[in-house]
């Protein structure tokens, strides 16, 4: 049984989770050394209050979070993550119905992220939820392992 809540990306195994998501994203994109660094560290994620974390037996197997953007209305998911162990089992899709309620109980109408196309796992989940694809948007740079999606809500 999965529970999902918001918690704060700093905890000990949250960040241990996090630290897995920065590892899997570097060795399966080596380019993106090069992208700008993002405008939004894990303790500004905290500040936010939108970051959730799915829990199965007390232990975290997956996460998301909202990001803040110059304009109010649209936010930004990220870290984005679900544990190999606990991928298939729908939690990427739970996690992405409760940003889109968090996010319009922010007063957001619009939500971007980047994903990418070695990600194709990925990007199915995101097509079945409504996200389509877009220009690059804030500090991200077009390049070819860089897709780029958005949902109005």
């Amino acid at each position: 049984m999965s529970r999902l809540a918001a918690e704060d990306p700093r905890a000990p195994d949250v960040a241990a989770m996090l630290a897995e998501l920065v590892d899997f994203m570097e060795d399966l994109y080596p380019e993106d050394a090069e992208d700008p660094p993002a405008p939004w560290t894990h303790d500004s994620l905290a500040a936010f209050g939108a970051f959730l974390v799915a829990r199965i037996d007390g232990h975290p197997a997956a996460c998301g979070g909202l990001a803040p953007m110059a304009d109010p209305s649209t936010l930004e998911i990220v870290r984005m993550y679900v544990r190999p162990a606990h991928r298939g089992a729908g939690l990427a899709d739970q996690i992405l119905t409760a940003l889109e309620a968090e996010a319009r109980a922010k007063g957001a109408h619009t939500l971007l992220l980047r994903c990418g196309p070695r990600q194709p796992a990925a990007l199915r989940v995101y097509a079945r939820n409504g996200y389509r694809r877009r220009a690059a948007f804030a500090h991200h740079r077009e390049h070819e392992t860089n897709v780029f999606l958005e949902k109005r809500l």
